[in-house]
């Protein structure tokens, strides 16, 4: 389909892989031009691989990259935060990094992929293993961070090599803003390409429209801040 004002149709279907002998669905949605894009992969809040996060990978799509969005549940979509506690619990970090390359294996050799450029936007359970990630990988170019649950050991930070954009609101109840500031203080130590972005009057998963902590005003500066930290890091190529 194409959507209204894009001078390209997308093209959107999912894709199974195998990795450590599970099947991992990615949602692949992308411009069809014919030429090789930047990449951004997106990790999925607690739920599951919903409509909100196709929505996410469609709206990578029509700015112009190849948007790839992998299942780390496999499938399964939690109905409540009981479910979803459960199966964000049966995902280690261990276990994402390996799907992940797996991911990056797959995606990098696409006809239509530009392998030196890919980047990663988590959300919630999902920012926790993309920073877990950028710890462990030097392939990505750029990430996003959207309040992660939970922030990576502080001895393996010196390991990112990647420019980072975190994101947290000031009222998230995971991460604190005194916890934020002392991440920010030990990447600026540590020399690190990273810019923290702490909103105000803003709650755990406040850019998830179909969410209860939705805030507009915040969700805005932040994919505002996004779309920018991409363009320079991501550069798309002109149409």
């Amino acid at each position: 389909m194409r959507p209204e004002n894009l001078p390209y149709y997308l093209s959107k279907h999912t894709v199974s892989i195998e990795s450590e002998g599970r099947k991992v669905p990615i949602y692949l949605s992308r411009p069809t031009i014919p030429d090789k894009r930047p990449v951004i992969i997106i990790l999925h809040e607690w739920w599951g691989l919903n409509d909100h996060v196709r929505g996410i990978a469609d709206r990578y799509a029509s700015l112009g990259y190849v948007a790839a969005a992998p299942d780390l549940y496999g499938g399964v979509i939690a109905k409540d935060r009981a479910e979803a506690a459960k199966l964000a619990e049966s995902v280690s970090t261990d276990l994402s990094t390996k799907i992940l390359k797996s991911v990056l294996d797959y995606i990098s050799i696409r006809e239509f992929t530009n392998q030196s450029k890919i980047g990663l936007h988590g959300f919630c359970f999902g920012g926790t293993h993309a920073f877990n990630f950028v710890c462990e990988s030097k392939k990505i170019a750029a990430a996003v961070i959207f309040y992660a649950g939970v922030l990576p050991p502080k001895e393996k930070l010196s390991n990112i090599v990647s420019p980072l954009l975190i994101v947290y609101g000031d009222k998230d109840h995971s991460v604190k803003p005194d916890q934020v500031h002392e991440l920010e203080t030990t990447l600026k130590k540590l020399k690190k390409n990273a810019q923290v972005e702490l909103y105000p009057d803003a709650s755990h998963a406040f850019a998830n429209e179909t969410g209860p902590n939705y805030n507009e005003a915040a969700a805005k500066k932040a994919w505002q801040e996004t779309e920018k930290f991409f363009g320079t890091y991501l550069p798309l190529p002109k149409v």
